[in-house]
């Protein structure tokens, strides 16, 4: 192991750490040459693997997104907050100059791609440190609703390329009783790029969408996620963990005024398989990233949200296609207000992941998003929805 360390250093303990290695290595026997051997072999991935972490605290950060110059979504940081090799093979082969990494918490960061590959930590400057406690109660028996007004704003990504832009604001209705959750776009912006080919099945085009509002996942709540997974609480981290094998799927982070949640729910080892119209369809990761506004982990519910996001990642294939189709899906949810009410006007309601063929605004409500974690949209990707995107219009 002291050898290993010793890899990390500068060029010329390098060197020196080799020729110990040389002498240590001729002087054993051949079963511990075997077993030293793997284990050197096995520490490369360790070695050479990037992570990044938080600037201040020096913490690991999970699920950090990475884009590259053309607006392309690389790839994304697993629950220990690192690069796989998986993931920086696909950097290496990206053809970018540059890298755009993004998470919710935390100030997007553009890097060369040659500072990248020369570090083994990437540092990122989180958004807030400080942040009044927000929290609101029910104090007439007879309302029956929960509503957050939020913006809302989701990305479908074809192949590594934008297909489906759409935002607007979003009401959602939570019954306090069933805590069934409603929706309705108040206002609207829809966004295609026609350039991007669709599934094909019997002559038919298929049109996979998942763009829209996304619903909030029960799992905000904590009674729900103390059912669903087994909760290890450490000094400020609440880790989280499968019930089927006891592996870590995410985090939450406690500081003086607020929650975070980091959850994988589906990963890469245990995908969820769907068929159907010919169609074969499989979500390979499904993560959420969300905070609150109380520093109590048992507290966090729907009425101290202030931030959700959610991403998900498939792999689509039509029997007759050649080639399958990589999908990812982004949707951010940022809370503008809370509110209670005794009914709510079911007309008009919309549907989870509704893209809207049609945009319907009256300000331009996306330049005032009244959220502290509010950042833009990485500028290539950006730049990419404004040359390749057509907003749908009435």
């Amino acid at each position: 192991i002291a050898l290993v360390v010793e890899y990390t250093k500068s060029i010329n303990e390098k060197k020196d750490s080799y020729k110990k290695l040389s002498f240590f290595f001729y002087n054993l026997n051949m079963k511990y040459k075997i077993a030293l051997l793997l284990f050197f072999i096995g520490s490369k991935s360790l070695i050479f693997s990037q992570e990044f972490r938080d600037q201040l605290s020096k913490e690991k950060i999970f699920f950090v997104e990475i884009y590259s110059d053309k607006g392309n979504l690389i790839g994304s940081t697993n629950s220990d907050g690192l690069v796989s090799k998986e993931l920086e093979n696909k950097v290496l082969a990206s053809d970018t100059k540059n890298l755009t990494f993004v998470n919710s918490f935390y100030q997007n960061k553009v890097v060369a791609i040659d500072d990248f590959n020369s570090n083994s930590i990437v540092t990122m400057f989180p958004i807030i440190n400080a942040l009044e406690e927000v929290v609101i109660s029910n104090k007439k028996d007879k309302n029956k609703y929960l509503v957050i007004r939020t913006y809302v704003r989701s990305l479908q990504i074809n192949n590594d390329r934008v297909q489906y832009f759409m935002d607007g604001i979003v009401e959602y209705y939570i019954s306090l009783k069933t805590k069934k959750i409603k929706l309705k776009f108040i206002s609207n912006r829809s966004f295609e790029n026609k350039s991007i080919p669709q599934l094909k099945e019997k002559g038919l085009k298929i049109y996979f969408q998942i763009v829209g509002a996304p619903m909030l996942s029960e799992l905000l709540d904590y009674n729900k996620l103390n059912e669903s997974y087994i909760l290890q609480k450490e000094a400020i981290d609440v880790k989280i963990n499968n019930k089927e094998d006891n592996s870590l799927r995410g985090t939450l982070h406690l500081d003086s005024n607020r929650t975070s949640l980091s959850l994988a729910i589906i990963t890469d080892d245990k995908p969820k398989v769907m068929k159907g119209l010919g169609i074969k369809n499989i979500l390979n990761n499904y993560t959420i990233n969300s905070l609150f506004s109380n520093n109590e982990f048992e507290k966090i519910g729907f009425n101290t949200l202030l931030y959700f996001k959610e991403t998900r990642n498939y792999s689509i294939k039509a029997r007759k296609d050649i080639e399958t189709q990589k999908v990812d899906a982004i949707h951010e949810v940022f809370v503008l207000e809370y509110r209670f009410s005794e009914n709510i006007d079911t007309k008009g309601l919309d549907n989870n992941y509704s893209f809207i063929n049609s945009s319907s605004y009256q300000d331009d409500y996306w330049k005032h998003v009244n959220n502290t974690l509010f950042q833009p949209l990485p500028k290539s990707v950006e730049k990419f929805i404004e040359e390749n995107l057509t907003m749908i219009k009435k």
